[in-house]
């Protein structure tokens, strides 16, 4: 039990880090770093995008991206819930 909390605590421990990698590199302009953010696009982009959708839905037209906060949080209580519960 305790290497199933330890693997999920890793995966969605990578997964908030992959987050932070792809805010950082929506601030870098050019096509240097194009291979890059394609891949840390791939890994995020299936769990931003319900929060990016929800967003606009709200608050339309706004020049700031929440997701990324709203994934993380999310990411943070399902960490906690299933350490709760499998422990």
């Amino acid at each position: 039990m305790f290497i199933l909390v330890k693997a999920i605590n890793s995966i969605i421990t990578i997964l908030q880090w992959f987050i932070v990698a792809d805010c950082i590199l929506s601030f870098i302009p050019g096509d240097s770093l194009y291979d890059i953010r394609e891949i840390v696009g791939r890994v995020t982009s299936p769990f931003l995008m319900p929060f990016r959708r929800l967003q606009q839905r709200i608050i339309p037209g706004l020049m700031i991206d929440f997701s990324p906060i709203f994934a993380w949080a999310l990411l943070s209580l399902i960490q906690r819930i299933v350490v709760n519960v499998l422990l």
